[in-house]
Formats: structure tokens, C-alpha cells, sequence
């Protein structure tokens, strides 16, 4: 068995690989001093300079690509990933991140509306189809900005909120309060009445025991727990991290779609046997391939998935009676909002935000 050699997190190739493998991609998008995008997490770079130093927003675009930093453009550029997102079907969740006290960028307004209207002018002779891509932030400032600005592109908030500094213990620290405080029902709430058509969210609010740490009847991505929050969201679209491979499949049949740490493509069962497919929305099985593969042993599964992806129809070459069949399969599974007609009026425009998607956080996975 070839063992995969996983590519940095927001490279070229990593971000190639979720795009080819999974229904998209997840990736971080900053600002440096001269105004163009560059693909970066984390607020300062390595080295032993001082902070305001290293902060990627006063570094020019030229001193970020000598560390090897990918920019939106170079990854706009690449016609292999732009052709398929252009086809529908495959999404971009893109992080806008504000910068580090330490670059001395007061304005976190003016700083988001300066990449708001950089984003639409990069995209658009892309002519996006509608549901191919979802901007979010840590910022709570995400969402009247874009109101502000007539901004084209759907946001929405990731929660709980955790600040644009410090190690992520430090940050998990200090967001606990806001995660305590916070229900899944009250943020369905908000993010409806500031019109997101999707919210953002860790897995702790819907799985282990911090989910009894809020006030109100508790959600899960099962049972009753999980009716309660498909009744709730309406057809609104769920995004949740970390998916661990484990309940990968459950998370999956709940609706959600999986911000995924677990990109390699060498993997071809899940830990309860059945068989792994990385595009349950870009490329869905039916029915006879989702049989061939749970009853196949994993030695044939790689086989089989390589000639499953070769032969099923991609989401933009399904005919309209298969997209409605599944559409309003998952409409009545999730209690969708609407009727038939309207959320397969809904899918021939896009895919529904309510329909599951598996996304490769960060291109392939985490390896910061």
C-alpha cells in the first residue's frame, strides 16, 4: 500500500488535492501590506523579529511568497481546480482573518470591506454558480460589513468566537465563556435574522459532554438530539469541525457538512466497516455503487472507488429526476423548510446549502 504523502496545509497542492478528492476546500485568506490575497493561517510568521514585524498584513506580497505562502491568485490560476468549481457542485469555504493587535490595523471594518471587494473582483470572470462558495470569519463583524457593502458573496460566523491572537489553547481559553453561554437554537436564531444561509460551528456543540454545558435542551448528530436540530436549522447549512473519521458516516446522514482534517485518499473504509466516499455532493453514489462498496472487502474498495469516480455522473451531469429524487430525499430526512418543487427549484440552481458536503480543511488537513 503507497502511503500518502500528506502536502502542506494551504499549498498549492493541498488545496489541488481537496478540490479533486472531496467536494471542496476550506482555506485562509489574508491581506499583506500591498493588498493582495495571500493563503496564510496563522497571524505572524516564524522568526525573531518583533511581532509587528512578522504580521502578515505589514509584510509585502513578495516577502510573503519567499517563505513559500501560496496567493489567491497564483491558486486562481490553476484550471484545474477553477474549471470543476466552476462547474457547481464543488464549494470553497473561505476564512477571511483579521490581523494580529500587534500589525497596529485598528479598523477591522474598513479591513474586511477591503477584502470583500477584493474577493468579488478576483472572482468574478469566474461566474461562480450560486451555493459554490461560503465566506466566513471569527469576526462578529463578518456579517454587518457585508450588509454594509451589498457584499455578492453568502457569509457567515464561525462559533463560538475565538480571538485573532495567541496559541489555540490560549484562544480555546479564552472563548469558553462565549461557548458556555451560546446554544445551537440561539445561533440558528441570529443567523437567520442577519440572513445566513449557513452556520459554522465545532463539533462540541453537538457531540460529547460540552454540549450539556449550554443552558437549553442540548443538540446531537443523532436521536432526538438530532431531530431537534434539523427541525431547528430548516434547511439551513450546517458546517462543523473536526470530523473524526469515526463518525464521519453519522455526521454525514445528520445533514452536516464535514470540515475534514482526513484527506487521504489511500483510505478506503471507514473504523465501522462500510465503505468511504469523499463526494457525497459533488459526485453522489447511488444506490447499486453504495452497495458494491460496503459489500466489497477493503483490498477491492480501492479498485472500486477509482472506477466509481471514473463512471458516476458528477453533480452538474445528473439529470434533473436524479437531483430532484435526491434533493427531496434529503429535504423530508432533514425537515427542510418548503415544499418538493421549491427545493428542486432550489437544486437546479446550485446545490442546496442544506445538502452535506465533505470539505478538506485547509486544501489536505491540518499539518501546522
Amino acid at each position: 500500500m503507497t502511503v500518502w504523502d500528506q502536502p502542506k496545509e494551504n499549498s498549492l497542492a493541498a488545496l489541488l488535492h481537496g478540490m479533486q478528492f472531496a467536494d471542496g476546500i476550506e482555506f485562509d485568506l489574508r491581506l499583506s501590506s500591498d493588498g493582495e490575497f495571500v493563503i496564510y493561517h496563522n497571524e505572524l510568521v516564524p522568526g525573531e523579529g518583533s511581532k509587528f514585524e512578522r504580521s502578515i498584513e505589514r509584510m509585502s506580497t513578495s516577502e510573503i511568497r519567499s517563505l513559500g505562502t501560496v496567493t489567491f491568485d497564483e491558486l486562481l490560476s490553476q484550471g484545474v481546480l477553477t474549471d470543476v468549481w466552476q462547474a457547481g457542485g464543488k464549494t470553497a469555504n473561505i476564512e477571511f482573518k483579521v490581523p494580529h493587535p500587534a500589525a497596529q490595523i485598528d479598523d477591522v471594518d474598513a479591513h474586511l470591506s477591503a477584502m470583500m471587494s477584493l474577493l468579488e473582483e478576483s472572482l468574478d470572470p469566474f461566474d461562480l454558480p450560486d451555493r459554490s462558495a461560503l465566506v466566513y470569519s471569527f469576526s462578529p463583524r463578518i456579517g454587518p460589513v457585508a450588509k454594509s457593502v451589498g457584499f455578492g458573496f453568502p457569509v457567515t460566523r464561525l462559533s463560538p468566537y475565538l480571538r485573532p491572537w495567541g496559541s489555540y489553547r490560549i484562544k480555546r481559553l479564552v472563548g469558553t465563556p462565549g461557548f458556555v453561554l451560546s446554544t445551537v437554537t440561539g445561533l440558528i436564531k441570529e443567523h437567520r435574522e442577519e440572513r445566513m444561509p449557513a452556520i459554522a460551528m465545532t463539533l462540541q456543540y453537538l457531540q460529547g459532554w460540552e454540549r450539556f454545558a449550554h443552558p437549553g435542551t442540548p443538540m446531537a448528530i443523532s436521536g432526538g438530539g438530532l431531530e431537534r436540530l434539523n427541525r431547528a436549522r430548516a434547511g439551513m447549512g450546517l458546517h462543523v469541525w473536526p470530523a473524526p473519521l469515526e463518525l464521519e458516516a453519522s455526521m454525514l446522514e445528520a445533514g452536516i457538512s464535514l470540515i475534514s482534517d482526513h484527506m487521504d485518499p489511500g483510505v478506503f473504509s471507514l473504523p465501522d466497516g462500510k465503505a468511504r466516499w469523499m463526494r457525497p455532493a459533488s459526485q453522489p453514489l447511488d444506490d447499486e455503487w453504495r452497495g458494491r462498496l460496503d459489500t466489497a472487502t477493503d483490498s477491492e474498495r480501492g479498485d472500486l472507488i477509482r472506477e466509481a469516480g471514473e463512471s458516476l455522473p458528477t453533480w452538474p451531469e445528473l439529470e434533473s429526476h436524479r437531483k430532484r429524487e435526491m434533493i427531496i430525499e434529503q429535504g423530508h430526512r432533514m425537515f427542510w423548510a418548503g415544499s418538493e418543487d421549491k427545493w428542486a427549484a432550489e437544486a437546479e440552481n446550485g446545490l442546496p446549502w442544506g445538502s452535506p458536503r465533505l470539505i478538506g480543511h485547509r486544501g489536505a488537513g491540518d499539518t501546522d
